[in-house]
């Protein structure tokens, strides 16, 4: 297989992983909320054990298919002159999902054993993932402005999707502020789930572009 048709495939991985994703997210269903009990979380993670040990290993599916979308995104950004935002970019990638595998990977346990086994543990640890949630918006952001900036700067990408990936930024800026007890603003609240959907929604669409600028180049 030449070249120019990995360079597609690995611009392509953004689309595989938001699908994986997506069923991801059928799998896990309706979660618990900030404001549950203790009792209420243990359920439902003991009542669902399989589901969110599947959803972890999917997860970890669509982050393989992501590392190969941002290598190919952070090469497309160093190879149109802006090494530096790409290092940003790619920084802020590993940043994120590093800290949603913690928040995954915590979920995980909740359901192996800990939902059954470590009733005293059960609250603070579904808090900490929800935590863990939230901040990753902070950091996000850092990976949509570098991908903003070198899209004004370079044209690598058209400006209206530049202007979109900077209000993105600002969304996932504002987003990591979600820390009411209940609610629209709550850490599993709308505001949580439009700001997954955002980003996931950037992925997509910046993934489709990636994807036709390496089918342009190499015709």
């Amino acid at each position: 297989m030449d070249k120019a048709r990995w360079d597609r495939f690995a611009a392509a991985g953004g689309i595989v992983g938001v699908a994986l994703f997506l069923v991801s997210a059928v799998i896990y269903g309706s979660p618990s909320t900030v404001g549950d009990d203790a009792s209420t979380v243990a359920e439902f993670f003991s009542d669902n054990r399989d589901a969110v040990l599947w959803v972890t290993f999917i997860q970890g599916l669509a982050v393989l298919a992501f590392v190969w979308f941002i290598a190919a995104l952070v090469t497309t950004m160093r190879d149109a002159g802006e090494p530096r935002l790409a290092a940003a970019a790619f920084a802020s990638f590993l940043l994120v999902f590093a800290i949603g595998a913690l928040s995954a990977l915590a979920r995980a346990g909740l359901a192996y054993s800990i939902a059954d086994e470590g009733a005293d543990l059960v609250l603070p640890l579904y808090h900490l993932t929800l935590v863990f949630d939230v901040f990753t918006n902070l950091i996000g952001a850092g990976l949509l402005a570098a991908v903003c900036g070198a899209t004004f700067r370079t044209g690598m990408f058209p400006r209206w999707w530049g202007w979109i990936t900077g209000a993105a930024a600002l969304w996932a800026i504002i987003n990591s502020t979600a820390w009411a007890s209940d609610g629209f603003w709550s850490p599993s609240g709308g505001g949580a789930f439009i700001g997954l959907g955002v980003f996931l929604a950037w992925m997509l669409v910046t993934s489709i572009l990636l994807t036709r600028r390496a089918g342009q180049t190499a015709a």
